[in-house]
C-alpha cells in the first residue's frame, strides 16, 4: 500500500514549487494568448527561426497590395477614358453621316434658300457636335482631367466659345479661319520681347509681321490663329498665311496703314502667342504595373483622332460657308507654276493670290495637268499657295483659279472619316485615329485585369505562407491550455497542502 509522505518543507522547496507555479502560469498565458489571437507570438522574437522569411514574405504582400491598388485605380480611370472615347466615336459617326447626306447634295451657284438653310443647319450641328467632344475629352475622374496629360488640374480643351454666333464672330471664316492642319491646330508657342526681339508690322496687302530675331518665329506654320497680347492693344488676333522662314509671317486680316503705324507704335514689344483648343501638355503619365512592366497613359485631348474630329468641326462650324464663288483671272495672275515637291502653285503677277482664305477650296479649269482636281488652300503669302493635294508639275500656264468654300464640306467629311479610321492614302494625315485610341485603352485594360488577378493570387498564397509561420493550431494550442490549466491547479492544491504542514503538529 502505497502512501503520500508528508513532511515539512524547506524555503528551497516552497521556493521551488512557486517558480514552477510561475512557469506554468506563464505557459498558461502564452497558450489563451495564442488562442485569443491566433498567433504563435506577438512578436518577432517568439518566431526567431522564422522571422526573416516572414518580413520577407509581408514585404512582399504590402508590395502586392500597393500594385492591385494603383492598378486598380489606373484601370478606373481607363474605364472612364473608354466611356469618353466610344462617346466621342459615336458622335463623330452622327456627325459624319449628317454631312455625309448634305455633300450628297447638288448646289447652285448662287445658293437659294433651302440650300442656305441647309447649310445653316449643318453648321448649327457641327458647333453642338464640337461642343459635345469638348465635355467628352474634359472627363475628370478624382479631381483629375484625364486627358490633360500632366496638367491634370486644367481641362484639356477650351473652345472658349458658347455660342455659335460668337464662335464665327471670331472664325469668320475669310480673314481669322479655323486651322487646317494639324500642325497649326496645336501649336504650343509663346514669345516675350525677349525671344522675339521685337516685332515689326507692313501694311498690305500682303500684311506682315516681323520678327527681329528671325528664328523665334520658325515653328509657327500657316493657318495658325496668333494672338498680341500688349496692354496698349489689346487682345489683336491674326491668322498666319505663310511663314518665309527668315521671320516674315504673311497675316490676315490685312492692315491698313495707319493700322500698322499704330501697331508699331503699341505692340512692337506685344506678347506672341499662338492659339490652340488644346490646354493639357505633351507629358506622358508612365504607370507601373509591376516590378518589371510600365504601360504609357500617354493618351491625351490632342491625340489624332481627337485633333482631326475637332479640326474638321470646327472648318465646317466657322463662318463664310455660304460665301460666294470667287474666280481670279488669268490675266490677273499671269502664268502659273505648279510644283508637287512644294505642294504649290506660284503667279507670275505678285500678290495676285492675296485675300483667298485658308481652308478654301480651289480649282484651275484652264491647265491640262490639274484642272480635275480640287485643292485646299493651307497656306497663302499673296504670290504662292501652298495646296492639298500636291499639284502635278506644271509651269506657265494661264488659267483661272475659281475658288469657293463650299469645298469645305468635303474636306471635312474626308477629316471626320480619318478621325474615325485613319485611311493611308490620305499621306498628310497623322495614322493615328479614334478607333486606334480605343484599341490603345482596351489593351491597357487588358494588361491591366490580367497584373490585378495575378496579383490577387500571389497574394493569397502569401497570405498562405505567411499563415503557416505565425499562426498556431487552434486545436493543438486549446489541449495544451487545458493542460496546463490542469497542471496549475494541481500545483495549486500541492502548494495548499504542503502550506498546511507545521513542526507543531509534531511536537
Amino acid at each position: 500500500m502505497m502512501s503520500i509522505a508528508t513532511r515539512v518543507g524547506t524555503f528551497a522547496q516552497r521556493g521551488s514549487l512557486v517558480q514552477q507555479m510561475m512557469m506554468i502560469q506563464k505557459r498558461l498565458y502564452e497558450a489563451d494568448v495564442q488562442l485569443n489571437t491566433e498567433k504563435k507570438s506577438q512578436d518577432y522574437a517568439g518566431i526567431s527561426g522564422d522571422s526573416f522569411r516572414l518580413v520577407t514574405l509581408e514585404n512582399d504582400k504590402t508590395r502586392t497590395q500597393r500594385f492591385i491598388q494603383t492598378n486598380t485605380i489606373a484601370n478606373t480611370r481607363l474605364e472612364s477614358m473608354a466611356a469618353a472615347t466610344d462617346a466621342v466615336d459615336k458622335r463623330i459617326r452622327t456627325m459624319r453621316s449628317e454631312l455625309q447626306a448634305l455633300t450628297n447634295q447638288t448646289f447652285s451657284n448662287p445658293l437659294n434658300q433651302g440650300q442656305l438653310d441647309n447649310l445653316e443647319d449643318i453648321q448649327v450641328r457641327a458647333f453642338a457636335a464640337m461642343q459635345d467632344v469638348a465635355d467628352y475629352l474634359n472627363t475628370k475622374l478624382d479631381g483629375r482631367y484625364l486627358f490633360a496629360g500632366g496638367r491634370t488640374s486644367e481641362p484639356p480643351v477650351d473652345l472658349a466659345f458658347t455660342t455659335l454666333n460668337s464662335f464665327q464672330a471670331t472664325y469668320d471664316g475669310a480673314n481669322i479661319t479655323f486651322p487646317v492642319t494639324r500642325a497649326a491646330n496645336v501649336p504650343d508657342i509663346a514669345l516675350s520681347n525677349n525671344e522675339h526681339g521685337g516685332l515689326t508690322f507692313a501694311a498690305g496687302p500682303p500684311s506682315t509681321i516681323t520678327a527681329t530675331t528671325a528664328a523665334s518665329v520658325n515653328g509657327i506654320q500657316p493657318g495658325t490663329l496668333i494672338r498680341l497680347d500688349d496692354p496698349d492693344i489689346g487682345d489683336t488676333q491674326f491668322t498666319v498665311t505663310a511663314n518665309d522662314g527668315a521671320g516674315v509671317l504673311t497675316i490676315t486680316p490685312s492692315l491698313t496703314g495707319p493700322q500698322a503705324v499704330t501697331l508699331n507704335a503699341d505692340a512692337a514689344d506685344a506678347t506672341l502667342q499662338t492659339v490652340s483648343y488644346y490646354g493639357g501638355d505633351s507629358l506622358v503619365i508612365e504607370h507601373r504595373v509591376s516590378d518589371t512592366r510600365t504601360i504609357d497613359l500617354g493618351l491625351n485631348a490632342k491625340a489624332a483622332g481627337f485633333e482631326k474630329a475637332i479640326r474638321a468641326l470646327g472648318i465646317l462650324a466657322q463662318g463664310g460657308l455660304d460665301a460666294s464663288d470667287t474666280t481670279t483671272a488669268a490675266g490677273t495672275t499671269g502664268t502659273l507654276t505648279f510644283a508637287n515637291g512644294t505642294s504649290s502653285v506660284t503667279a507670275a503677277t505678285a500678290g495676285s493670290f492675296d485675300g483667298l482664305a485658308i481652308g478654301s477650296s480651289i480649282t484651275f479649269p484652264g491647265t491640262a495637268l490639274n484642272n480635275a482636281q480640287t485643292f485646299t488652300i493651307t497656306g497663302n503669302d499673296g504670290t504662292t499657295l501652298t495646296l492639298d493635294p500636291p499639284p502635278n508639275n506644271e509651269a506657265a500656264v494661264a488659267s483661272d483659279a475659281v475658288s469657293n468654300n463650299l469645298g469645305r464640306l468635303d474636306y471635312a467629311l474626308r477629316l471626320l472619316g480619318d478621325a474615325i479610321e485613319h485611311d493611308s492614302s490620305f499621306t498628310q494625315e497623322q495614322s493615328g485615329d479614334l478607333e486606334g485610341v480605343a484599341r490603345t485603352i482596351g489593351m491597357h485594360q487588358v494588361t491591366l485585369n490580367r497584373a490585378i488577378k495575378e496579383d490577387q493570387g500571389y497574394e493569397v498564397f502569401l497570405e498562405t505562407r505567411q499563415t503557416d509561420i505565425e499562426n498556431v493550431n487552434l486545436i493543438e494550442v486549446g489541449v495544451r491550455l487545458q493542460d496546463e490549466a490542469n497542471a496549475l491547479q494541481m500545483s495549486f492544491q500541492a502548494y495548499a497542502r504542503i502550506s498546511q504542514l507545521s513542526l507543531q503538529d509534531y511536537l
